[in-house]
């Protein structure tokens, strides 16, 4: 008997453990309850263990016979836990809608720290724009709409954040523009290639504040403008759609006669401007493909500055049947266009004329190419992105005999890993960066050759309401040059240097909708090709190398606090925050006579870039977002903010460099010794930089058809400039009307834009778009006189 017993027992024992070990599959979808657009990367979390979606939103999860809770878990969606019992069945399938959390922002952002954070829960200041934002404001290249960005300004196309920049005639950028995580600016020159970016496949434009560069590397002092583009949606689960779609923007417009009757130059005929975009979106098997174009003509408001273009550009994604989670595409742009562009004006009479009708045109064909991989398993997500861009300027003048051609190549890729640890809260990220460059220009003394290395490592950690991200980077940077440069007295053509630097930040969320921040980051710029080697001439004026320029370094650190708010179903938000910017070593370009007096024109006088020194920018900024339904008949989009700054040279008595002589400047000799406070005209605050700067847009959308929106901006008078562009006789000798401008513009800039839109069909929409309504005069730099009003109308079809 007690054998049988034993027996009966083992076999219980037995029975119970086989039940135990046996498991099943749980298999599903998750996508937007909304939208039905499937979700990748949602946590699916039980007990100690989990798994994520895939790129097509699908996951699987093995579990053993039992009861067990499964919980869905993404950012800017609400949390959804069920509690399954499994049993017989060898597979289940869950399908999961997930709701977006309506009480949040629900703007989810990467630029931040590389991978999906909800924006008010980022440490560092952001701003984000949507591609109806670009659409509506009939941007055919994307700075139209950047300048309405709270704390930003663009001149000559150089971004610069907060007055983190002034004008540096167009060589080197502290704000690192990228397009897919990946640097879109030109090897030599360091200028951001803004006509290469498709403004008609624009997913999300993400716009970070403060020093990037333990993150984005060199050029990121200042912060990054990180332009994402968009792919083919996925279809709903349980349905076949053929999902994608065809977007057409053609538009039309004029160019106002000013209201001085001396700057229209073109007499009673209107200059006008046209252009068509197009966006070709589909999905086909496993294959997303995106392919677009945009052509654009423009007659210029400025005597000979014409500008014919053409863009195309191409995103691909195919998803491999073989490989779970492997993805891999190539996306290009290429540009073909003839550009002309004046550095110049001849005049306050006659400011839509260039001095001496030197105008540049830029011809030239420049493209990029993107090839990519990326592969997920799990929490874990490995890319390897590319990218090769090539910029030819072929650039003629009109008054000058220099050949100013040049060429560069740029063969970049980035490496990036990231784990997503749910148990305990906490995603790290590191990879490596490599770009290599190749520049020909005979302005740039020959050939140059650049490389630059990094690896870089982030951490973000969440305990309970606190979110933790600490990063660092060592990036070596070296340069190779055709031609030997005396660099501190040595002939030498090779240049090597490395920096580590390192960022921390935090953000509390203090109640339901209030979030409080703190970061501190560190930041590098090496110096662009331009600014070390360039010798040339630019509407009479003469810039010179200087091969001795040190790389800039610096830091930020800023206090914010961002509150949501919600109206019906409108959802916005009100954000405050402190700054504080350091430099050493700031780069400026600055008058003196760096040339030999009795060879070079003008006797050696002319512009070079140099350090200046230790600076510091701080202020205060308030910015407000948001978008949604105040009721059932309005929808209000809202994007505006005041920036408050106060940058300064923190010893403007010091010497910082020797000219070769003395110019005479307003009846007072400067030189050789230059300081901050003898080649300024207010050396209180730097060059080229506001202290105050107010921009909003409001659009609203009333019974879903119409459409009424207006864009104020204003900024301050510029008060420090160059001290030798006020100099009397300069004024009447060489450029002309300066002075006499500064006097009149004296209390700065406000500017009014509106638009007004009816949607015809579902399809079908007219816009009716007005630039500078009021017509105001008004300049970004001396001797630089803005576009007066213009008029568009476009229509825009989606099918």
């Amino acid at each position: 008997m007690k054998k049988v017993f034993v027996f009966f027992l083992i076999c219980i024992i037995s029975s119970t453990t086989k039940a135990q070990d046996r498991k099943i599959t749980i298999l599903g979808t998750v996508i937007d309850k909304n939208t039905k657009e499937t979700l990748v990367g949602v946590n699916i979390i039980v007990t100690k263990k989990g798994t994520a979606t895939d790129i097509d939103g699908k996951y699987a999860l093995e579990l053993p016979y039992g009861k067990h809770q499964i919980t869905y878990k993404y950012i800017g969606y609400q949390d959804l836990t069920k509690e399954i019992n499994v049993s017989s069945e060898t597979r289940l399938t869950y399908n999961i809608s997930l709701t977006p959390s309506s009480e949040q922002l629900n703007t989810v952002v990467v630029s931040a720290g590389k991978f999906n954070q909800r924006i008010e829960e980022t440490t560092v200041s952001m701003e984000v724009i949507k591609p109806n934002f670009i659409e509506n404001k009939n941007s055919s290249n994307i700075q139209t709409a950047m300048e309405q960005i709270p704390g930003l300004n663009i001149t000559d196309g150089q971004a610069n954040i907060r007055g983190g920049s002034g004008w540096s005639y167009g060589a080197g950028t502290r704000v690192l523009v990228l397009v897919d995580d990946i640097p879109l600016i030109s090897g030599d020159a360091g200028q951001v290639q803004w006509d290469l970016i498709a403004t008609e496949n624009i997913n999300q434009v993400e716009i970070i504040k403060g020093a990037s560069s333990a993150l984005y590397g060199s050029s990121a002092l200042n912060g990054i403008v990180n332009i994402r583009t968009s792919y083919p949606k996925q279809p709903e689960i349980d349905k076949n759609p053929k999902p994608g779609f065809t977007k057409v923007n053609m538009n039309f417009g004029v160019i106002d006669f000013a209201k001085r009757a001396a700057l229209n130059w073109y007499g009673d005929k209107r200059r006008s401007f046209k252009g068509i975009e197009f966006l070709q979106s589909l999905k086909l098997d496993n294959l997303d493909l995106s392919f677009g174009g945009n052509i654009f003509q423009d007659d210029g408001y400025r005597l000979n500055e014409t500008t014919d273009r053409k863009r195309f550009n191409l995103n691909s994604q195919y998803k491999s049947k073989k490989i779970k989670g492997l993805s891999y595409g190539v996306n290009a742009n290429s540009l073909f266009q003839s550009t002309a562009s004046v550095l110049i004006w001849d005049g306050l009479d006659r400011a839509y004329i260039a001095l001496d009708n030197d105008v540049t045109t830029t011809s030239g064909d420049s493209y990029n190419i993107d090839p990519y991989i990326t592969y997920i398993k799990g929490n874990n997500r490995h890319s390897f992105r590319t990218r090769y861009l090539k910029v030819i300027n072929d650039n003629e003048s009109l008054d000058s005999l220099l050949n100013q051609d040049n060429t560069s190549k740029s063969y970049y890729s980035d490496y990036r890993w990231q784990k997503n640890i749910e148990k305990y809260n906490l995603s790290f990220t590191t990879g490596s960066t490599n770009e290599i460059i190749f520049a020909r220009a005979e302005v740039f003394q020959g050939e140059n050759y650049r490389r630059n290395h990094a690896l870089y490592s982030q951490i973000d950690k969440k305990i309970g309401n606190l979110n933790i991200s600490t990063g660092a980077r060592y990036e070596y940077f070296s340069l190779d040059s055709e031609t030997k440069h005396v660099i501190d007295g040595d002939s030498i053509d090779h240049f090597a240097t490395g920096s580590p630097v390192f960022r921390a930040g935090l953000n509390y969320q203090l109640g339901k909708s209030t979030f409080i921040r703190t970061s501190w980051g560190q930041g590098y710029r090496f110096p662009s090709m331009a600014e070390l080697f360039v010798s040339t001439n630019a509407s009479g004026i003469e810039i010179y190398a200087n091969p001795d320029l040190k790389p800039e370094t610096g830091w930020s650190a800023e206090l914010g606090i961002k509150q949501a708010i919600k109206i019906n179903k409108w959802v916005g938000f009100i954000d405050v925050a402190a700054f504080i910017m350091k430099y050493y070593d700031m780069m400026e370009f600055t008058f003196g006579q760096w040339g030999d007096p009795l060879t070079m024109p003008l006797y050696g006088l002319g512009f070079k870039s140099v350090n200046i020194g230790e600076t510091q920018i701080s202020g205060i900024e308030l910015s407000v977002n948001g978008q949604g339904k105040i009721n059932n008949d309005l929808i209000i989009n809202l994007i505006g903010g005041y920036t408050y700054m106060n940058p300064i040279v923190m010893n403007p008595d010091e010497v910082y460099t020797e000219s070769i002589g003395q110019v005479l400047i307003n009846g007072e000799l400067i030189g050789p010794e230059l300081t901050y406070s003898n080649s300024s005209s207010d050396p209180s605050i730097l060059k080229y930089r506001y202290q105050h700067i107010a921009k909003i847009d409001a659009e609203f959308i009333i019974n879903e058809d119409y459409i009424l929106g207006t864009s104020v901006r204003y900024n301050d008078f510029m008060r420090n400039i160059d001290k030798v562009f006020t100099d009397e006789w300069l004024n009447q000798e060489l450029i002309p009307g300066i002075n006499e401008a500064r006097e009149k513009f004296s209390n700065g800039d406000l500017i009014f834009d509106i638009r007004a839109g009816y949607n015809l069909n579902e399809d079908a929409k007219l816009s009716l778009i007005v630039n500078n309504i009021f017509n105001r005069e008004y300049m970004s730099r001396p001797a630089d006189m803005r576009p007066q009003r213009t008029i568009a109308l476009q229509l825009s079809l989606k099918i």
